[in-house]
């Protein structure tokens, strides 16, 4: 088949960009011919907090992508819409995770089914964690123009449904890229924390620190915090400084480079997901394709993913009491080798996520719509 994918590819950097290059590298092996269409810039410099939007990692996740759209500039639609159609597609698999691009998604799938070319949408978020009063209708605009969803959760997959009643709807676990999958062999025995990934106010950061104190007065560890600060650092350092705790926080505020990430995630023993709202995390799948435990709130589809006393552990969102208790339990029981072993053990899920793009794409199953297809 012939498959057109639209959404951030190198060198953008983050999460969709590198599910982006995995998805083209596993069609391709596959015999599918893949064309990738990236934007030649995501965001205005007001909404972006981060440093850069490139990727300057030595591994280079590289899609092969045609850097074509600007969010704000119709004619790069219809420059988008031109290329794609010229490459005569089966179906176009756009990547969705945010409502300003409502928009441009909407306008080119209206345009590609008009001309007869199916569009699937891979929802990574429905809506935005800190939204703003439009989003419902841009996204509505963009989602509603499909033939058919995919996103990575239960959770989303009722809130598309109650979104847009009837839409065919299937989900499909994120996938784990080799590239961030280290060798098999860390016991996970010490006492090291990780929290790592963007620092903005839903990830729950302050909750993980608040709960410092209580698991410290019972349990020797650290914590290293790790990723580019969305939210003012400073706030953080003076909670650090008011709990007493600078000693047991190492701070990592940056964007980590390809080549960091298995290193980084090879020094941790337990990583830490203290979301306050979530549909789900590519920092959770890292994890478990390395073989390390999740301590995380069970918000959204992080339910679905951790597995409490399997892969990990769950606690009530907001709680930072229960949080502790779960650490000190994690820690004085030794619960790491064995959460570890366990998710080794663990069947790969790659193939199921691509076959439920390619039979959506080959229109070889029925409409999903009452029913959920995991």
């Amino acid at each position: 088949m012939r498959i057109s994918i639209i959404g951030p590819a190198y060198p953008l950097r983050g999460g969709i960009a590198h599910h982006v290059y995995w998805l083209r590298q596993e069609l391709t092996a596959r015999g599918h011919t893949v064309q990738v269409i990236s934007f030649r810039k995501l965001y205005p410099r007001i909404f972006f907090p981060g440093t850069t939007e490139l990727d300057v990692s030595n591994i280079k996740l590289d899609a092969g992508a045609l850097a074509l759209l600007t969010p704000l500039n119709p004619i790069s639609w219809r420059r988008t819409f031109k290329e794609v159609q010229a490459f005569s597609p089966d179906a176009v698999l756009f990547q969705w995770w945010q409502p300003f691009f409502g928009p441009t998604v909407g306008m080119l799938a209206r345009w590609f089914r008009k001309s007869g070319i199916k569009c699937i949408i891979e929802c990574h978020n429905v809506f935005p964690h800190e939204g703003s009063p439009v989003d419902v209708r841009l996204t509505r605009f963009a989602l509603s123009a499909a033939d058919h969803l995919i996103t990575h959760s239960r959770k989303d997959r009722k809130d598309l449904l109650d979104l847009i009643p009837g839409m065919a709807v299937s989900v499909a676990n994120l996938p784990r890229l080799k590239e961030f999958s280290g060798p098999a062999g860390q016991r996970r025995d010490g006492r090291t924390i990780l929290f790592f990934g963007k620092v903005r106010a839903y990830k729950g950061l302050p909750l993980l620190l608040g709960a410092m104190p209580e698991v410290l007065a019972k349990v020797e560890c650290k914590l290293m915090v790790v990723g580019e600060f969305y939210d003012p650092i400073e706030k953080y350092q003076k909670l650090i400084s008011d709990l007493g705790i600078d000693s047991h926080i190492q701070i990592i505020n940056r964007y980590v480079a390809n080549e960091e990430v298995v290193p980084i995630f090879e020094r941790a023993d337990v990583l830490v997901l203290p979301y306050l709202s979530a549909s789900q995390s590519g920092v959770a799948r890292i994890a478990l394709s390395n073989g390390l435990p999740v301590i995380a709130s069970s918000v959204g589809g992080l339910s679905e993913t951790i597995i409490d006393g399997v892969n990990g552990m769950l606690f009530t969102p907001g709680d930072s009491g229960a949080l502790a208790a779960r650490l000190v339990s994690y820690f004085t029981n030794n619960l790491g080798p064995g959460l570890s072993a366990n998710i080794l053990a663990e069947a790969a899920d790659k193939k199921q996520h691509l076959e439920r793009v390619i039979e959506q794409i080959a229109g070889a199953s029925e409409p999903v719509t009452n029913s959920c297809s995991v």
